[in-house]
């Protein structure tokens, strides 16, 4: 591909002046003076056999039918058409919402689903953006050094036996869930703000007390690129680290909970829940931050330990 070759691909794929979606309206029901789109090689299909078969085509992909004619397009941007949709995947009676809901809920990965990637450790470092490493800075652990296991049965883990586990200094990283590029999610969160759900399991040594917190983070827009982790080792242990201005962004809005676990009282796994429901407009990017420490400033790594992230956002929570 050539330069300019490139460049115009970058254009097709990043179009300019688009609605905002503060603004956005979705146009209405187009008027239909023929059968248009009932008939296949001169065959006449009643509308309630078009709308079965196009029930079946993959969600993602069904809105390029929608450009076949008025009828189809109709079809496809109705309510009902939905409503049948879900009830037939879920066999539940579908909300009372707009169309366009349940085909985010159909095309995308954005609902029900965990967006932590790698959250216990087991691929180092990927996904996650350290903003402050201090102390012996993070380290992985497999197993966990003087706590339990992890529990196998527990799904957030996903069948790992590693975690990530804190010093004497202040350990601070996040992953960013970034909805910069999908506007129709951002609208979802505007006008009905379902709720996001934050979880993961923490736990302490046996012989140090420690603090962990857990923090939601709102922002109106996706946060500054940094440059690739660099990854180096202190004390035989592999670190990573990158400098970040997070706490210089304007946040939205900001929940948070954490647990402290007292001295000799550690070493059980314990789960941190966090739900997310009053959140202003604009949100589009969602922060996962966690952070901990030891309460005995002890070189090595005697701070609390976490592992089995999970954020998502609840469907069921979005009411018309």
């Amino acid at each position: 591909m050539t330069t300019s070759e490139a460049s115009t691909s970058k254009n097709v794929q990043k179009p300019k002046n688009l609605e905002p979606v503060e603004t956005f309206e979705f146009h209405n029901s187009f008027i239909e003076d023929t059968n248009n789109g009932l008939y296949f090689n001169n065959v006449y299909f009643p509308e309630e056999v078009l709308v079965m078969i196009l029930g079946y085509v993959d969600p993602k992909e069904i809105l390029k039918a929608s450009l076949v004619c008025k009828k189809w397009c109709n079809i496809i941007k109705s309510d009902s058409f939905w409503f049948a949709l879900y009830s037939r995947v879920y066999g539940e009676k579908p909300k009372k919402l707009p169309w366009y809901v349940y085909y985010c809920l159909f095309s995308s990965n954005y609902f029900d689903q965990n967006l932590i990637k790698n959250g216990n450790g087991q691929d180092k470092y990927e996904h996650w953006r350290i903003i402050r490493n201090g102390g012996d800075g993070f380290a992985i652990e497999d197993p966990p050094a003087g706590a339990d296991p992890l529990p196998l049965d527990t799904p957030e883990f996903d069948g790992k036996t590693s975690c990530f586990a804190t010093s004497y200094g202040e350990c601070d990283k996040f992953q960013e869930i970034s909805l910069e590029n999908n506007p129709l999610m951002q609208l979802i969160l505007n006008k009905f703000k379902p709720h996001m759900y934050l979880s993961e399991w923490a736990a302490g040594r046996f012989d140090c007390g420690c603090t962990y917190i857990l923090q939601c983070k709102l922002y109106g827009k996706k946060l500054p690129e940094e440059p690739s982790p660099q990854t180096f080792r202190r004390k035989g242990r592999d670190y990573s680290e990158v400098s970040l201005g997070i706490d210089s962004e304007k946040v939205l809005h900001i929940q948070r909970t954490g647990t402290r676990v007292e001295q000799w009282a550690g070493s059980t796994w314990s789960k941190v829940e966090l739900v997310v429901k009053d959140y202003p407009d604009g949100v589009k990017s969602i922060v996962f931050q966690h952070q901990g420490c030891d309460t005995q400033f002890w070189a090595g790594h005697y701070g609390s330990k976490m592992a089995g992230g999970v954020l998502k956002i609840l469907f069921d929570s979005i009411e018309p």
